[in-house]
């Protein structure tokens, strides 16, 4: 009991010296803000691990990313921010929300128990599909196809994504229309070491936030790729209206194994 006391009095007097820049919350304020949809979720885990799990509504922001995310941020500094990690122990939670208060937010909570807990009282999580067995049939896109630029596509609930299940799909089993140009934007290097098979090299520059869109194909549609669909995100928002209009986003992670490379639709 003694030992709770100390620990428990170590940690407001830690709450304390970080005041001015956030607040600790547990569980119970955390659940009240996720059901009252008055703050938004920030985990500040690397994208591997929400893969395997994240609370459902939350933005992914890495801690080595907050720069290129900052896009994606609320433009009211004074919006509520919970951000969590992987428990008491991970400190990146801490690290994000002390760049937040940098940046000029000023209402940010952590939620330093963050996603075992949450996932632990079984709340609503998000993890990546189970490799599907091939007992349920084939899959149905949930929207009606659309030409882009004379290619017949099926898009995700964002207009400017592709349907990952459905063009994993087209991709494995060599059915992907030859007018659909596959522009890996990721370094050099990476697309050396695999790729998707047709796939051209077009890096995206993350410093001057910029791609050399030139070298895409002059027809057709385009599909951006990554390793799991941030990068070419920010690779769409660098084109300008004319090129984006034939380009579309793969939002699905890559595996890669032996330079040979796949989709794999989350």
């Amino acid at each position: 009991m003694m030992r709770r006391r100390i620990v428990a009095v170590a940690m407001l007097g830690w709450a304390a010296i970080h005041a001015g820049e956030f607040r600790l919350i547990d569980l119970s304020e955390a659940k009240t803000h996720y059901n009252a949809h008055d703050a938004l979720f920030i985990d500040a885990r690397d994208a591997k691990m929400v893969a395997k799990g994240t609370i459902v509504g939350s933005l992914n922001v890495p801690l080595k990313r907050f720069k290129r995310m900052r896009k994606w941020l609320p433009a009211r500094k004074d919006a509520p921010l919970v951000i969590f990690c992987n428990g008491v122990e991970c400190g990146k939670s801490v690290a994000l929300a002390k760049r937040f208060a940098k940046a000029g937010y000023t209402d940010l909570m952590v939620y330093r128990a963050g996603f075992p807990e949450w996932r632990k009282h079984k709340l609503p999580i998000l993890a990546a599909p189970r490799p599907c067995r091939c007992d349920q049939g084939p899959y149905i896109p949930k929207h009606k196809p659309i030409t882009v630029a004379g290619v017949s596509l099926y898009l995700a609930d964002d207009p400017t994504r592709i349907d990952p299940r459905w063009f994993a799909a087209q991709i494995d089993a060599g059915r992907l229309s030859a007018a659909v140009h596959l522009v890996d934007v990721r370094p050099s290097e990476s697309f050396a070491q695999g790729h998707l098979k047709g796939a051209i090299n077009v890096p995206y520059d993350p410093k001057t936030r910029s791609i050399d869109h030139t070298r895409f194909p002059s027809e057709g549609a385009i599909v951006l790729y990554c390793n799991h669909g941030a990068i070419s995100a920010e690779a769409f928002d660098a084109l300008p209206e004319t090129i984006a209009r034939r380009v579309k986003v793969l939002e699905a992670d890559l595996a890669c194994e032996a330079g040979r490379c796949r989709v794999q639709a989350r």
